[in-house]
């Protein structure tokens, strides 16, 4: 009696499978009964008007699978031109030959109703769409980055790491930008963005991976504004107020974003540390308290020569003074002696960045080829006036020093790309660029007759030629690719007071990657990748001038660090939405933060270095989970990494767990609730200690009318501390670096018209800017 109970829950089953796993094919002709082989999106609604699922024509072929028994209907778009199809029902397997009718269903626009994904998992890469989604309600765009998975925002707010890969570079429609100018692209612009884990030979061949910002392509000519206002109460309040505007008229677009953010900024961070050989402990902590109102404009202009010719000219600028009080608390034992220091530093900062483009892009027909130009400009200063006073032991506060410090940098860069078209999958690409890079530091100490004046000049030059190939072909079910990258550098480092050149290096460097591809069907994808790559330290960093603490420690650049070679290999496999990944890297002159002891003067610095070895591997999965009104999206990874030095104590290491989600609960029409956060375990990672780290951001976000509201609460249970343990150079250190956290934020943005149609393309120039 069970075993017949069995097979009949078994058949149910089955015939239950077999209902809910049907299939759609489908080719698109003309009416002379020919295959339209230019792309065509096909969209499958069900009988209530639901979005199911939607797809782009390859050959005039489209495909969908997994389907239930229902009613269905078809609706295919190209350009400007939608056409709806009959009702049909759906009960087995279905082969379809639909005729397309260009122009006979012109209509203005379209509302698709339905849970639209907004995460896409490709060879192992994830895309997030933000127009469409709650990620377009934040004010900036740094706090979009700060909501994606992997990537860790810095305590400060002012620059961001992925998990197991370092920094990231950072993309603008194939333009590399740092993140001061990330900063000035207005979150309204932002139609996606990509997070690549295994960037090709045509991005730059610095970073072990790349977060592509893609701006929004509209579709009519027309008029748009949007004005949104933003609260945000942390330890301190500020406001964020953004202004965009886009007119698109026949071949010319053009755009215009300002915004004026009123920061009062709140940043704190400590060391714990010691000096056994010299009998020395100190613990301190610095907060810094300022006013930072951030004054942002940016223009572009975009005009279509004739087609796929274009030329665009972009100019965005971000100004950023800085002025208020740092104050440090120090205590500091030296053989049995103690002291309580309190230093105040009273802070009058201006910074500002320019960022210049210009593109030229010319398609040959006949060759049915591409070739891009273009030069690119940006500049960077920096300039300081420090006041400092310390009191010992509550003895009241005495004048120590005065510091100015100058700092400028300007970047020149031109690149061509060539794109040869081979077939409808494949491309040979050739391109090549110039970069040359000047920074001048200029410091000046005055101790007011109680020592002799200081003065520092560094002048630094960079100049980079590089070229790439990259080429692809198919067998069968594989797909192989590769390429590989040249990098010329030449550097030098001067002290114009002496006369001395500090450094002086010129290298050549090839950067191979590879790409092996196997796709068994549409929803099983294998891909392994090879990429050797490098990360430079900044122009900023290899600057000595540095920021006076307290008496006994300092923050410094570095000007001997060099640069840091990584080889990763990594293997992805996309299994129907759900995707696996796992990837080994090995780096050589890692550059890490850590506190070292000078002996000549007897204080501590707080610098960049660069440590012997660093190895690491990871395996994760990326799947999203959809259930009625709530969609999510999760990434998962354990991970184990570990960095080595001769001058360090390193530990035995520990593998870690990371894990993001991203949460929308659709509750009515136009209300929507927020869950996203991440978890990170403590882990120990060679000569690193690091804690644990749990964030849980809550949010609502509405639409009414013209009107989009969002509330948050970011960081509920106030974990944004992240802490740092290291024995190096005579020293252990264990260092905090403080969130300023918990934050409530209120947004308010009303658009005025509609922009639906844009041809605006950029490209990269650039590609050193995150450098100054």
């Amino acid at each position: 009696m069970k075993f017949k109970i069995f097979f009949l829950l078994l058949f149910s089953f089955i015939s239950s499978f077999a209902q809910q796993n049907l299939s759609i094919n489908g080719t698109i002709i003309n009416s002379e009964n020919e295959k339209i082989t230019s792309p065509i999106v096909v969209y499958l609604f069900d009988h209530e008007n639901h979005l199911v699922k939607s797809t782009v024509t390859q050959d005039a072929q489209f495909e969908f699978h997994q389907l239930q028994s229902k009613n269905y209907y078809i609706q295919i778009s190209s350009d400007d031109n939608i056409q709806k199809e009959k009702p049909f029902s759906l009960d087995k397997n279905l082969d379809l030959k639909i005729i397309y009718k260009p122009k006979t269903s012109d209509i203005e626009e379209v509302t698709l109703t339905g849970n639209k994904s907004g995460f896409k998992i490709e060879n192992g890469n994830i895309t997030l769409d933000v127009a469409n989604s709650p990620l377009n309600k934040l004010p900036t765009s740094t706090d979009v980055l700060s909501k994606l998975p992997f990537v860790m925002m810095d305590a400060n707010g002012e620059g961001l790491s992925f998990v197991g890969k370092g920094v990231p570079l950072l993309y603008v429609d194939n333009q590399r930008v740092d993140f001061a100018t990330l900063s000035a692209i207005a979150v309204d612009d932002i139609k996606s963005v990509e997070i690549i884990r295994n960037p090709s030979v045509k991005y730059e061949s610095e970073g072990k991976a790349v977060i592509k910002i893609n701006l929004k392509k509209s579709r009519k000519d027309g008029t748009q504004l949007t004005i949104s206002e933003t609260a945000t109460f942390q330890k301190r309040f500020s406001n964020h107020f953004n202004a965009n505007y886009q007119q698109k008229k026949n071949k010319t677009e053009w755009k215009l974003n300002a915004a004026y953010n009123q920061i009062n900024h709140w940043e704190s961070n400590g060391f714990e540390y010691s000096v056994p050989g010299k009998n020395i402990y100190s613990d301190y902590v610095i907060t810094s308290i300022t006013k930072r109102p951030q004054t942002i404009f940016g223009g572009s202009l975009y005009h279509e020569l004739n087609d796929n010719d274009f030329i665009t000219l972009t100019i965005n600028s971000n100004f950023r003074p800085d002025n208020g009080d740092n104050n440090t608390n120090t205590m500091y034992f030296e053989n049995g002696e103690n002291s309580f220091i309190k230093t105040l530093n009273q802070q009058n900062r201006k910074r500002s960045t320019v960022n210049s483009i210009f593109n030229y892009n010319k398609k040959i027909t006949g060759w049915d080829a591409n070739i891009f130009t273009g030069l690119q400009y940006t500049h960077e200063s920096d300039n300081l006036g420090y006041t400092f006073y310390n009191d010992t032991d509550n003895s009241g506060y005495n004048f120590s020093q005065f510091r100015r410090q100058k700092y400028s940098g300007n970047v020149y860069s031109g690149r061509i790309d060539f794109e040869k078209k081979l077939n409808e999958k494949h491309v040979f690409e050739l391109g090549g660029s110039y970069t040359s890079a000047e920074t001048d530091t200029d410091n000046f100490t005055d101790y007011r007759n109680s020592q002799a004046i200081e003065y520092y000049r560094y002048d630094f030059k960079e100049s980079n030629f590089a070229g790439y190939t990259n080429l692809g072909f198919d067998l069968n079910k594989w797909n192989l690719k590769g390429g590989i990258r040249m990098e010329s550098t030449s550097t030098k480092g001067l002290d114009p007071i002496f006369n001395e050149t500090k450094i002086e290096r010129e290298y050549v460097d090839w950067f191979p990657n590879a790409e092996i591809n196997f796709k068994q069907s549409e929803n099983y994808v294998f891909t392994l990748n090879f990429r050797k790559s490098i990360d430079r330290p900044n122009y900023r960093n290899l600057a000595s001038g540095g920021l006076y603490g307290s008496p006994y420690v300092e923050y410094v650049g570095n000007p001997n660090l060099v640069p840091t070679y990584t080889n990763t290999v990594s293997f992805t496999t996309s299994l129907k939405k759900w995707s696996l990944n796992a990837s080994f890297y090995k780096s050589r002159n890692p550059i890490g933060y850590t506190l070292v002891y000078d002996q000549d003067r007897n204080i501590s610095k707080f610098t960049m270095v660069n440590f012997d070895k660093e190895f690491g591997t990871n395996i994760g999965l990326d799947f999203p989970v959809e259930w009625k009104k709530w969609t999510s999206q999760n990434s998962l990874s354990l991970n184990y990494d570990k960095t080595e030095d001769s001058l360090a104590v390193v530990k035995n290491s520990t593998p870690y767990l990371y894990f993001s989600t991203n949460n929308t609960f659709e509750l009515l029409k136009h209300l929507s609730f927020l869950l996203d956060g991440s978890y990170i375990t403590k882990r120990t990672a060679g000569l690193y200690e690091v804690n644990d780290m749990c964030l849980v951001n809550l949010g609502l976000t509405s639409s009414v009318s013209n009107f989009d509201f969002t509330l948050r609460y970011n960081d509920v249970f106030n974990q944004m501390n992240y802490v740092q343990k290291i024995s190096y150079n005579q020293m252990t250190s264990t260092g905090t670096f403080f969130g300023n956290t918990p934050t409530v934020s209120l947004a308010v943005k009303y658009n005025f018209g509609k922009l639906l149609k844009s041809n605006y393309k950029q490209n990269t120039v650039n590609e050193t800017s995150n450098r100054l």
